[in-house]
């Protein structure tokens, strides 16, 4: 992402409660490069996060721990193939 101080950043966070992360996800709007496709993944199991044609790139920007169960304000992942080995 550029460093321009007119650019803007768009970020949204993911709840997976399979795995018990949030993944944050962010973009550069209005400034950035368009690419045909754009897409990222849980560094856990691979499963698609975010996924987008004809959009700025987006990067995962971090993940947490779920604290508590998901409230619904997030956009939910199901599909998550994590294990937490014990």
């Amino acid at each position: 992402m550029s460093h321009s101080s007119s650019a803007k950043y768009r970020k949204i966070e993911i709840d997976n409660p399979i795995c018990g992360r949030r993944f944050h996800i962010a973009w550069e709007e209005g400034t950035a490069k368009i690419v045909p496709e754009t897409k990222v993944n849980c560094p856990h199991c691979g499963v698609t996060l975010f996924s987008a044609r004809n959009h700025a790139p987006a990067i995962l920007l971090r993940e947490e721990n779920l604290v508590s169960a998901p409230n619904g304000s997030h956009t939910m992942c199901h599909e998550c193939k994590f294990q937490s080995y014990k």
